[in-house]
Parts: C-alpha cells; structure tokens; sequence
C-alpha cells in the first residue's frame, strides 16, 4: 500500500520543480512509512511513499522498465498478480521482483491499456510511457483506493491525497458551490467533484490519459445489473460462499502480521468465517466499543470471536473528540461528515498495534441491499397501497402531535408515502434538506450554490433508469455512496495509522455476480441480505443472522447534548469562526437549541458544521492557499 504522485506538463521544455514533488510526497508519509521514491523525467516527475506489505526487501518504487521506456507509481494491491506473472512468463517476461508493481509494469508493456481488464484488485495506478510522452491514470473497478488530480496551466498534478496536491502550489483556493452544497446533503462530496474547482477525483473503474496537453476521461468497467430470473436462493447462496471463499483467499495474501475488523455485523463476520476456515493459526480479529455506549454492541463480536476461536483483541475507549477532530479532518483534505470516520479511526489504531494489513467487511450492504434506506423504500410500496384520503388523514394526526423526533420520524414516513420511491430513497440519505440549506447558506453563497448547481444523484438516477427500483437503489448505493462515503472513510482512517484495509465483498467477481441476483433474493419485507444470511446459516450464530443493521457509529446525539456541547459553542457558534463567512449564525445556532432542547435530533447536522469549520481551519493553515468564492 502506498502514496502516489506527481507533476507532467504538456511543454517537454519546461522542468518540474523536484523539491516540489518531494513536499507533496512527504504529506504522504503516513501511506507509506517504509519507503520512499522520486524520478525526475525533466517535465515529469513520479513519486511515491511505500507501505511494504509482498516483497518487503523489494519492490521499491517508482519503477523504471529494463529499457527505460516506462515508469510506475503504484498504489494498492493486485491479489491476482502471481496468476498474471504467469502467463507473462509464458510470454518469456523475466521479473527481477516478487511484488505486484512489477507485474503491473509488464502487463501494461505486453497489453497497453488493456491490461487494466486483467487485474482483480484495489489499485490507483500512474504509468508514464516516456516513448508516447503519455500518462496514464486508473483506479479500481469499485473506487477502493482514491485518485485526485488537478489540470492548469499546461500541466497535471495528481495525488492520492487532497492535501498533498494542496503542497504542489497549482491549486488555487477556489471553492466549488455544488460541492459544498452536496457536502451538506450527503455529508460527503460525490466524484468526480471535490471542494475545489480546480481538483477533481478520477471515477471509480475510470482511467485518464494525459498527452500533448489534453486530457481523455473513459470508464475502463462498470458493473451491469442483469438479474438472473433463473436464480433460487439455494443456487445463489452456493454461489456467493464459493466467490467469497476465493476472495478471502486471495486477500490473504502477505509478508506482513495479517488481521480483521470485527464489529459483529453480518458483513465483517462472514469475511472473519472465511479467514478462519483456512488459517493454520487463530485469526487476529479486532472490535471496539464506547465506554460511555447505551448498549453493549461487543457482544455480537465476542459470539463470532467465540465460534472460530480468534485471538481477539476488545477495545473499550473513552476517546477525546475534541483533540481527535482536527486529525481526522486533514486526511480527507475536505469537507467529509460521516461520523463513523472516528470509530473507524480508532480501530485502525488498536489494529494498527499488531498487524499491517486487516481485511473489512465493507460493500455487503451496496451488493446485497443491507441499507435501512433501501429498506424504508421498500416497505414504502405497502403503505402506498392504502387509500389516499387515509394517508391524507393520518398525516393530518401526525401534524397535530407535539414536535419532537419521534414526530418528526412519523411525518417524514408519511410524508414520504406520497413521493415517487427514488425520491424517497434520496430523501432518506439527505442530511440539511433543501430549505434547511437555503436558511443556512450567507446569501454570496446561497446565489454561488444556485448558479453552480450540480445533481450528481439525479445523474445516477439516469444512468439507472432502465432498471427496478431495487436494482436502482443499488446501483445509486454503489456507485456514489460506496465510493464517496465508505470507502473514502475506510482508506483514509487506515492509512492514517499506516494501516492496509482490504475489502474481499469488493472482489470485483462478486460484484459481478451480485448484479445477476434478482432483487427479491436481496431483500424481501424486512428481510435484508437474503442471500448472505442463507449462505452464512451454518457457519455464523444465530444472533449474527438474525440481527438487524447496525452502523457502526457514536453516539451522535447524546454527544451534542453531552461531550461535545461546549466544544461546538466555543468553535461553531462564537464569533470569529470561518464557518460563518460562508453559513448564518443564527440558523446554526436554532438548529442547535432545537437538538440540545430535544426538540429534534439533529447531531448528524451538528457534525457536519463541526468538521466544515474545521476544515477551514486546517485549509487555511496551507501556505498558499486562499480559501473563498471567486
């Protein structure tokens, strides 16, 4: 695992400024602690920092073929390589490595681009093929590892972090207006955008090339939802073991201590049942908890622990939000307000105490519609089935009832009975809702936001058009939740302990097949993950199968009215915060009395202006970068 990046300019006369690149690279130390590297081409220069996971006295980077004509900056794993190496060899290839980076050079000299089709892994990649005077870019079939890249000035600077192409003095402080209004309705920002005009992320499975000056964008996978009519619940459960069993095979692989998060969940214990089924020795598993948690939620975990005999390792914390807020933020190099970022800070931590690499159970609820949202969508249809003029009058009764969560949760359900059910889907992952964000925005900003609107979900929602409503969800779910939200969360809080996650539910054949299983088989009634709990129903406890979904999360709304209370008056609400040049104190601060008074439960919200102001606090600290609206 590592960090990449680098600096190209069209002009083959110009020269990159190498101390430069090594600033940029040296942000990036926490990717990759073990190694570091710098090739300096004139007007292109590559760099990377190595975290050594295969061929640890080997594979140093960036690599330079036996003639020169090529150079790779290669960031992730390729679980497939040794399979690869093979049938280049065949082809009479000779490897001076054991590491995949070197596998991926070849192939790329053997297939051109094509190679991409071949590797089943989580990867961004940057090849410069000096012969062409041509850069390539690529990132993974599911946008496991990230890509940011910035093209001005006859130049592109790319990164595997904001922060680091933030250190390359081509990124002006431009703010982008949809961005920040997409930030306050998802809590994340959807790619390709970033918070900067000028940055942009590459696309899940999308490569780029850049030669002669111009940039061209193309998708080099997506997945294809073609539900198999066909397909029982005993075929498809035969067939979702046999693919997760190979997938936790080949993500095994590694010279380094090897281990696993284990919340308990449904996801995590799957990949943990696997592991340990063809481990010689106890798997090293790792849950955390809250000391101040209203329910003990590690017991789930033990029952798994437990069942396959894992060597265990429980965390109980107590840990300081307020000091942590700061570090967490810089990592993302945006504006990001998923709240479980901090528990997922905190487990890469203690994991990080014993192993290297830990394997997650990220991507069942996207593959296998494990989402209350999809869920709440679905039973929808039912309540839809009941008369208008009925729903019209219990809506009428819930409006009368005094204001307060539980109210506002009965309005919203009926409510949502009278919207078209994709509307209802968006509507249940929106955080401020429209008029929430039109009373919060200084008007600058409101009239920025109305002149640069860009809907990223209803660009799904046209990708998505020919399929169900289930299916729909799904793809919405993994193309843009997944990506943007998870897996951003996973990569940066591991790799800020210089930690490798993996991700076998994400082996791109499991995707694949996931899109072929008719939606019923996913979710029926209240009944999520249908295939899973079938699958799993001889190897996990009961408790396991028969549990609900559970994020993994803090308890957001109790710490507003508790631990973090004084901490967001002292840095949201009093005067001098940045936040205010952009948002209205005084719809922040009834948003705040409303969910300290209990009148609502808004602690997700509170979130999001917390790390927004200090995020403009961390932005601003760069030298060299003036954050505002042009």
């Amino acid at each position: 695992m590592c960090g990449i990046c680098g600096i190209v300019f069209a002009d083959g006369e110009r020269r990159v400024d190498a101390a430069m690149v090594e600033a940029m690279n040296r942000v990036l130390t926490h990717r990759g602690p073990d190694d570091a590297g710098l090739w300096d081409g004139g007007h292109v220069a590559l760099a990377m920092r190595r975290l050594s996971v295969i061929d640890v006295a080997g594979g140093h980077q960036p690599m330079v073929s036996d003639d020169g004509g090529v150079v790779i900056a290669f960031n992730g794993e390729i679980y497939n390589f040794q399979e690869i190496r093979d049938r280049l060899e065949a082809r009479g290839a000779a490897f001076r490595t054991r590491c995949d980076t070197e596998v991926v050079l070849r192939a790329y000299e053997a297939y051109g681009d094509a190679f991409l089709s071949q590797l089943n892994g989580m990867f961004a990649i940057a090849i410069y093929d000096r012969r062409q005077d041509r850069l390539l870019l690529a990132r993974d079939r599911a946008g496991i590892k990230p890509l940011f890249y910035c093209i001005r000035d006859g130049a592109i600077v790319f990164a595997s972090e904001i922060d680091a192409l933030l250190r390359s003095g081509r990124v002006r402080g431009a703010l982008n207006a949809a961005a920040l209004d997409a930030y306050f309705t998802y809590l994340y920002i959807p790619a390709p955008d970033t918070i900067f005009r000028d940055v942009q992320k590459l696309l899940p499975g999308e490569k780029l090339v850049y030669q002669k000056g111009q940039a061209q964008r193309e998708r080099h996978w997506k997945v294809r939802y073609a539900p198999d009519a066909s397909m029982t619940l005993d075929s498809a459960s035969e067939q979702f073991l046999s693919l997760l069993d190979d997938a936790v095979r080949l993500h095994r692989i590694s010279d380094v201590p090897l281990g696993a998060f284990l919340s308990g969940g449904l996801d995590s214990s799957a990949v943990v049942s696997s592991l340990a089924a063809m481990s010689s020795r106890p798997v090293k598993t790792f849950t955390i908890g809250f000391d101040d948690a209203q329910a003990d939620e590690l017991g789930y975990a033990r029952a798994v622990a437990k069942r396959y005999d894992t060597d265990h390792v429980e965390a109980v914390l107590k840990p300081d939000a307020v000091a942590l807020l700061p570090r967490i933020i810089r990592h993302f190099g945006e504006p990001f307000a998923d709240s479980s970022a901090l528990p997922t800070w905190l487990v890469s931590q203690v994991a990080r105490q014993q192993v290297a690499v830990a394997l997650s159970g990220d991507g069942g609820d996207e593959l296998f519609a494990g989402y209350a949202w999809t869920r709440m969508t679905h039973l929808l249809d039912r309540y839809r089935a009941v008369p208008e003029a009925a729903r019209r009058i219990v809506g009428n009764a819930v409006a009368a009832l005094p204001d307060g969560p539980f109210a506002a949760r009965l309005r919203r359900l009926n409510e949502d009975a009278f919207l078209d059910p994709l509307d209802v889907f968006r509507r249940r992952q929106t955080c401020f809702d429209s008029a929430q964000r039109s009373s919060l925005y200084q008007h600058d900003v409101a009239a920025a936001v109305a002149l640069g609107l860009t809907n990223r979900f209803a660009q799904h929602a046209r990708a998505a058009r020919q399929l169900s409503v289930g299916d729909a969800m799904l793809y919405h779910d993994f193309a843009m939740y997944l990506p943007d939200d998870i897996l951003t969360k996973v990569d940066r809080m591991s790799m800020a302990h210089s930690l490798e996650a993996r991700v076998p539910l994400l082996d791109y054949r499991l995707i694949e097949f996931a899109a072929t299983v008719p939606f019923p088989l996913k979710l029926r009634g209240c009944a999520t993950k249908r295939v899973m709990r079938h699958a799993l129903r001889s190897r996990l406890p009961r408790t396991i199968l028969r549990q609900r979904k559970r994020g993994f999360a803090i308890p957001i709304h109790r710490w507003f009215r508790e631990k973090l209370r004084s901490h967001f008056d002292e840095t949201v609400l009093q005067p001098g915060a940045r936040c205010h040049a952009y948002l209205r104190p005084e719809a922040i601060q009834a948003l705040f009395a409303a969910h300290t008074q209990r009148k609502a439960d808004a602690g997700h919200h509170l979130w999001a202006l917390l790390m927004f102001e200090h995020w403009l606090r961390y932005v601003e600290a760069i030298p060299g970068v003036s954050v505002g609206f042009e």
